[in-house]
């Protein structure tokens, strides 16, 4: 992740259900703890759980993702997210920032 040393570190949140079942986000704790920081971008609805959907739920589901900001955003972006599954997740969220402006968006999965 040093390598992406000019992009702003954009963490995938959990819904604000899961959040509050968990009382944290493991992404955010482990960007933090391997000593990097990220950006506070991104909001997400409550809706079901990805991980209680199948492959076509997922895919054929809304995006719950919004960005927080009116800000301009940054021109670069490490997206991170836990779990790669089908893709759905982290690409609609990449195709959101590119929408809203960000030249580059990368992406980043702790597990596939």
């Amino acid at each position: 992740m040093k390598k992406y040393g000019d992009y702003e570190f954009v963490v995938i949140p959990l819904s604000p259900e899961r959040l509050l079942e968990r009382g944290f986000n493991q992404v955010e704790g482990l960007v933090e703890a391997a000593g990097f920081s990220f950006q506070d971008l991104l909001g997400k609805r409550e809706e079901k759980a990805s991980s209680s959907k199948n492959r076509s739920e997922r895919l054929a589901t809304e995006i719950p993702f919004y960005i927080k900001t009116e800000a301009p955003l940054p021109k670069k972006i490490l997206l991170i997210d836990d779990i790669y599954t089908t893709g759905a997740t982290i690409n609609r969220v990449k195709r959101l920032f590119e929408e809203g402006g960000v030249l580059e968006v990368k992406t980043f999965s702790l597990v596939r």
